[in-house]
């Protein structure tokens, strides 16, 4: 009875059981975090771990005069700890802390697992070693609270997984605000990010208003080494404090920091270092193009699905030509191959000059300028007009796209 008291004195609540049989029910029937085998029961740790009572609770062995080899061979068995018995009480306290804390980890692991693997359908699409290399660090990330550094070339999916670890995390209820970094005035980030105390008036800044959630760093390789000291700070005391004020405020927010690994794998090591961060590094697609078939097949369900039509799969000497090309804007520039396939298919079926975006299909031959157009106001509409998302989704600089718009309004214009 002296242990049960040294438990409860903990503040554990603790039930006992005489027999192997009666304790074997109880985890079984109800949730414990912990078993403690006393009093020669660890001869029946077998037993135990094959009733799988080890999957509901950890398990820690008392051992009278404990040898290497039989500590050895209760872990193998699935013991968390083996402890000597004769030890002081405040030993087996700690030992009972730490299974409780790991059973608590790898249940949350199991469920995030689980989680994960649905959404992986969805969200990281492939069966490569790279991809799943990508579920696993996902995976690892939504489970810490560390601060993250997803690299990738242009086109590999980094807001995917931005969003993704944001989903599978404690915070997925909460807010997530994404900030760009890249060709913006560095003071007036600072501001925004950090809000402001001028004057008489205060304005909170965006870590104080996505309250428990995540904020999502664009190109934060651009930041400036004034405000990566700054952030880091935020991530390490969860305080922030506004340009022009004195006073910590509370910053309970999850940093993600998306860069192009195209910046330099110093830039990449700098911000891990600066933030104290784990990476996510997205392979391209060069070196995953097995992926490229179960790929081209998401990307055609979704069209129809969206657009209520009916898609013929791919034929294979359709398919083989593309395993060969070097897809330089990655999984995007296949998303929208994808697209545009698509487009040119449905253009080539339509009966009696039927209208896609504007061009008039039937018999007349298409052009590759008519096309382009057609696309980029496919995909503007997509983005509800959106400029910058739009020119992000189509992997061309905004001054191109503001360019082509323009060239269009005043085609129209001439025409009309």
């Amino acid at each position: 009875m002296g242990l049960r008291r040294a438990l409860e004195s903990a503040g554990h609540t603790v039930s006992h059981a005489a027999t192997l049989e009666e304790a074997t029910r109880r985890v079984l029937a109800s949730d414990f975090d912990v078993l403690v085998l006393t009093d020669g029961l660890e001869q029946s740790l077998e037993r135990l771990v094959s009733a799988r009572c080890g999957e509901s609770a950890a398990i820690v062995v008392m051992a009278q005069r404990p040898t290497v080899e039989g500590v050895r061979d209760a872990l193998r068995q699935g013991a968390s700890d083996v402890v000597d018995a004769a030890a002081e009480d405040y030993v087996l306290l700690a030992a009972v802390e730490r299974a409780a804390r790991d059973g608590q980890l790898r249940r949350e692991l199991s469920m995030l697992r689980a989680r994960l693997g649905e959404a992986s359908q969805q969200a990281l699409v492939g069966r490569s070693g790279g991809m799943a290399h990508v579920r696993e660090l996902v995976g690892r990330a939504a489970g810490s609270r560390m601060p993250v550094v997803i690299a990738g070339e242009a086109g590999t999916g980094k807001d995917v997984v931005a969003r993704l670890v944001h989903d599978l995390s404690e915070r997925a209820s909460r807010p997530y605000a994404t900030v760009q970094c890249g060709d913006v005035d560095q003071d007036a980030l600072a501001r925004e990010l950090f809000g402001t105390t001028e004057g008489g008036s205060s304005r909170a800044g965006l870590l104080e208003r996505v309250r428990g959630g995540t904020v999502v760093l664009q190109n934060a390789s651009s930041l400036s080494p004034s405000l990566r000291a700054q952030l880091s700070r935020v991530g390490l005391t969860r305080l922030t404090q506004r340009v022009g004020g004195a006073d910590a405020l509370p910053a309970d927010v999850r940093l993600i920091l998306v860069m192009r690994t195209e910046a330099g794998a110093k830039e990449v090591d700098a911000l891990l270092d600066a933030f104290n961060a784990m990476l996510i590094d997205l392979p391209p697609l060069r070196d995953r193009r097995s992926d490229i078939p179960q790929l081209v097949h998401h990307f055609r369900r979704r069209i129809a699905l969206e657009q209520g039509i009916t898609l013929p799969p791919l034929a294979a000497d359709e398919m083989l030509p593309l395993l060969g090309r070097e897809w330089t804007g990655n999984v995007r520039e296949l998303e929208h191959w994808v697209e545009r396939a698509t487009l040119v298919s449905r253009a080539e079926q339509a009966q009696g000059g039927a209208q896609l975006a504007g061009i008039e299909f039937g018999d007349a031959q298409v052009t590759l300028e008519q096309l382009e157009r057609a696309y980029i106001l496919h995909v503007l509409a997509r983005e509800s007009g959106h400029q910058s998302r739009t020119a992000e989704r189509l992997g061309i600089d905004r001054r191109t796209l503001y360019r082509k718009l323009k060239q269009y309004r005043l085609e129209a214009t001439t025409k009309s």
